[in-house]
């Protein structure tokens, strides 16, 4: 079996395509919900044949995962280049939160069927997403590892920065009451931060 060279011209465009159907589907699954989305769906939304579609993925649970991990990837990504961002430390936890959190509240606060795409999520899904989460956490790690020499206390900063901001949508606020919350945990963290 021949395997093809990582930066291919074949692989660049599978990637591209592969782009091309994640975003496809992701503005398909928030049209539409996981239930209504069908392969046909997706398909056109890509611009390519529900057949050309099955040559990259086996099914719509398939394509869901996929996507739903993509998309965790680009939040993840911005969220850590935002934390290189020159700034104080409770401007740069902010702009982690608002890159990760807050706009991944935003997102899901415009999508009438944000519930059952969250139901939707399964066990292989999960497990991705959590692969993908655990890079947000070693990088919020190494970021708060140049600022305090007290491990136990960077344990708890990290744990309350991964955690803290499911709770504070426990009453489905707002996107900017979120936001603002999450600007409220930065400063916090970042005052314990600076007097340790």
């Amino acid at each position: 079996m021949e395997v093809e060279p990582k930066f291919s011209p074949v692989a660049v465009r599978r990637d591209a395509k592969r782009e091309a159907i994640h975003r496809a589907a992701i503005e398909q699954f928030a049209a539409r919900g996981f239930a209504g989305t069908s392969m046909a769906h997706i398909a056109n939304s890509a611009g390519m044949s529900r057949p050309a579609l099955y040559q990259y993925f086996r099914d719509k649970g398939d394509i869901f995962q996929a996507a739903f991990v993509a998309l965790f990837e680009d939040l993840v990504e911005q969220a850590l280049s935002a934390l290189r961002v020159p700034g104080s430390t409770a401007e740069q936890l902010d702009r982690f939160l608002q890159r990760y959190e807050g706009d991944l509240w935003e997102r899901m606060a415009a999508l009438p069927y944000a519930d059952e795409i969250i139901k939707a999520k399964n066990a292989d899904v999960a497990v991705a997403v959590a692969t993908v989460v655990t890079r947000l956490t070693d990088g919020l790690t190494a970021f708060l590892e140049q600022r305090s020499p007290h491990a136990e206390t960077r344990a708890e900063w990290v744990e309350l920065l991964r955690w803290s901001p499911k709770g504070l949508t426990y009453d489905r606020p707002s996107v900017e009451t979120y936001r603002r919350r999450l600007t409220a945990l930065a400063r916090a963290v970042a005052a314990d931060l600076n007097s340790s």
